[in-house]
């Protein structure tokens, strides 16, 4: 309604403009009214402010039941996203402590599996070290036994040589 009212004020001082004589394009930014002026007078407050929505809207002719509507209507929307944001988040923090049990039974395992190994280690340890030594030794036996056995060698063939002699 302000507009069509400024609208008609403007056409109606562009033709008042024209039967005096003047150029109307030339002189309107000279008698152009401001925007807040109405027939009805001006729309701000006292102190220059716009007053509330509700007593304006008969000014502007907006429908403040379509806005109230639409004003709902994104309530009702974002307390659906945010009750989704919190079924996802808890989702999350419930895969995230599965997660944690997980690792941490994992881990437990693991420790239990290194710490019977540590125990069974030294035993294993002794009995490397024991084939170690008794192969030493083996391996002196077999040096005594060879040397035994080049000896019976050499006697066989001097006794040979003996008695080819004969």
């Amino acid at each position: 309604m302000a507009a069509k009212d400024q609208l008609e004020v403007q056409v109606m001082a562009a033709q008042e403009m024209e039967l005096a004589g003047k150029d109307p394009v030339s002189h309107e930014h000279e008698e152009r009214k401001p925007v807040t002026e109405t027939k009805e007078g001006d729309v701000t407050d006292e102190h220059g402010e716009r007053g509330s929505f509700a007593e304006t809207d008969e000014h502007t002719g907006v429908d403040t039941k379509e806005l109230e509507d639409i004003a709902a209507d994104t309530k009702e929307h974002l307390a659906a996203k945010r009750k989704r944001i919190e079924k996802i988040a808890k989702a999350c923090s419930e895969i995230k402590n599965r997660i944690k049990n997980v690792l941490r039974t994992t881990q437990l395992k693991r420790q239990k599996r290194d710490y019977r190994i540590s125990l069974k280690l030294p035993n294993v340890l002794e009995g490397v070290i024991t084939d170690e030594q008794k192969d030493e030794e083996g391996d002196g036996e077999k040096e005594e036994q060879i040397k035994i056995f080049q000896e019976q060698q050499k006697r066989w063939q001097q006794d040979g040589k003996g008695t080819e002699r004969d």
